[in-house]
């Protein structure tokens, strides 16, 4: 083989491996773009599920076909074949965090934290009182604002009643999970039982006779969409007056995955 035929050969591979790189390339981009296609559409479709179960449930009869009322425990939905978990209840067994009294406050946060947490359960009551008191004096384990100043944080406490219930996610102490917890636990465990302890779940700020709509949505994997809303009677109807949603993860959460990934098994 002559100097200028291996040159040749050479620069041939080398095309050639070019040419499986940008194809490589190209596929992937192209998967990269159907799997955001397909994350999208996925997306709607829950989010027109969704919206389809908050309209079966503004009105006053139990709309579910072939089931008698069963407020207070999961029922399982498939809107347009996204499987879902919806429960209805109203607020009369909450506390309203806006005018419960501060024992009534500490000793569900303590419940819902468990007793190995009591000084942090106590840190976060006195947190939340600070922030709804109209004063600016600091309780023992409490933040006012020089709490959130010195950290670098932008806001203040709002010295008033709370305006919406994901206010409480500003407050010294409360994470993601203390104020969602795993709604999922209720679903999987089957028909009555009732969602894990968690902030949205034991306190509200709404009048005891609104209904709220519980929606748990599985996602992809181990993710799972959380709907908590709010409706108050309109006339004859229901109206949503708030929305509260999260997309949330649970690593321990085994979920099989049907055809389209929505299956809740």
């Amino acid at each position: 083989m002559t100097s200028s035929a291996g040159s040749l050969l050479i620069m041939v591979l080398w095309v050639l491996v070019l040419i499986g790189f940008l194809a490589g390339e190209y596929l992937d981009h192209n998967r990269q773009k159907a799997s955001l296609a397909t994350g999208a559409w996925d997306k709607l479709r829950q989010t027109q599920a969704v919206e389809s179960v908050l309209a079966l449930f503004s009105v006053d009869t139990w709309p579910l076909p072939g089931q008698k009322e069963n407020k207070g425990v999961w029922n399982r939905v498939s809107p347009d074949g996204v499987e879902m978990w919806v429960r209805v209840d109203d607020e009369s067994n909450r506390i309203n965090i806006n005018n419960a009294q501060e024992g009534q406050i500490r000793d569900k946060i303590r419940t819902l934290l468990g007793d190995e947490l009591e000084d942090e359960a106590d840190q976060m009551a006195d947190a939340i009182l600070d922030w709804r008191d109209h004063d600016s004096d600091t309780r023992k384990r409490g933040a006012e604002a020089g709490f959130y100043q010195s950290n670098g944080l932008s806001y203040r406490p709002a010295n008033g009643p709370f305006k919406v219930l994901t206010e409480l996610l500003l407050v010294r102490g409360v994470t993601q999970d203390i104020f969602w917890g795993n709604p999922i636990i209720g679903p999987l465990a089957g028909e009555g039982k009732q969602a894990a302890r968690s902030l949205i779940e034991d306190f509200t700020i709404y009048p005891k006779e609104e209904k709220r709509v519980s929606i748990v949505a599985p996602g992809r994997q181990n993710s799972y969409n959380c709907v908590v809303a709010l409706l108050e009677k309109k006339s004859d109807r229901w109206d949503v007056v708030n929305l509260y949603q999260a997309m949330l993860i649970n690593s321990d959460l085994d979920m099989q995955s049907s055809d389209s990934d929505e299956g809740l098994h």
